[in-house]
Parts: structure tokens; C-alpha cells; sequence
């Protein structure tokens, strides 16, 4: 069954499809029984957590438009900054690449984005299983990390714990 397509309006500004990615990816997270907040932080757009553990996830959305390509391709920019560098697990944890016509998102592990740019199908965000599939995907991959790479990223939570107080 494919997802219904919601044509959006070309004369939306890029701030307010940023938004609406964000809202879309919101709610793909809530369906997957964890909470969430917006953040308003450069690199990090929301916060999740795991009701039963308290595991804290920081998430960056990246939204694209089919209304805005001729092309039945979306483009996602994944670098961060002018230069456009790799992000890695001092900037977020999860990546959500969001289909806003579609409202389908895509979770994707910061240790797994491996260049700058994605591009995906329209048909790629119409798999009803894409967003619980690419979670769950998500998690695992982060929970088995190295053990070096979880304590750099739980001294980074720590860090910026510390520095609120």
C-alpha cells in the first residue's frame, strides 16, 4: 500500500519546511512509544527518550521536498557547517531524513552517514515499515557501538549536563 502523497506548497519558505520536517519526525518518534521535544539548538532539532530506560537520544532532521525537485528524487544535504564536514557523535546521534509531501521519515545512525549527500526514490518513503524498521536499526546500531565510542558519547552527555547547572 503506498503512502498518500500531500503536494505541498511551493511559496513555503525553507524555515517553515524545516518545521514541518521536524513535526513529521516528531510524531514517527511518539509512534515508536518514545517522547519527544523540539530543541532549538544548531545541530540538534529534537530530543527523544525512552520511557522505560531514560535513554536520551539528540536527533537532526533533514527535510526535502519532491514540489521543490522536478525529480522524482530527494536530496538530502548531510554535512554540517560551511565546509560541510561529516557529523559525528559530538553533534547528534540520529539523523531523521524526512519526505514532507510524503510524511515518511527515515532514521539513520550519525555512525552510519559515510558522505554528504543522500539522495533517495519517492518510492524509498513508501514502505509502511520504513520508519519502525529504520528506528529500531538506529538504536541497535548505537547501543552495540565500541565501548570506546559510547564513553566518548556519554562524557559528552555528561559534559553538556554539567555545563546547564
Amino acid at each position: 500500500m503506498a503512502r498518500t502523497r500531500h503536494v505541498a506548497v511551493k511559496s513555503i519558505g525553507q524555515t517553515v519546511a524545516g518545521q514541518i520536517g521536524e513535526h513529521i519526525a516528531a510524531a514517527a518518534i511518539l509512534q515508536q512509544g518514545w517522547g519527544v521535544a523540539l530543541a532549538t539548538q544548531d545541530s540538534v532539532d529534537l530530543v527523544a527518550w525512552n520511557k522505560d530506560t531514560g535513554q536520551r537520544l539528540l536527533i537532526q532532521v533533514k527535510s526535502a521536498q519532491i514540489s521543490r525537485n522536478s525529480r522524482n528524487k530527494l536530496e538530502f544535504q548531510l554535512g554540517l557547517g560551511g565546509n560541510k564536514r561529516l557529523p559525528t557523535r559530538y553533534d547528534f546521534d540520529i539523523m531523521a531524513l524526512v519526505s514532507s509531501e510524503q510524511r515518511a521519515c527515515y532514521f539513520l545512525p550519525v555512525t552510519a552517514i559515510k558522505q554528504k549527500k543522500m539522495n533517495r526514490s519517492t518510492g524509498f518513503f513508501e514502505n509502511p515499515e520504513l520508519e519502525a524498521d529504520s528506528w529500531q536499526k538506529a538504536i541497535e546500531e548505537l547501543y552495540y557501538e565500541p565501548t570506546e565510542q559510547k564513553t566518548l558519547r556519554d562524557d559528552r552527555h555528561r559534559s553538556r549536563a554539567g555545563s546547564n547547572s
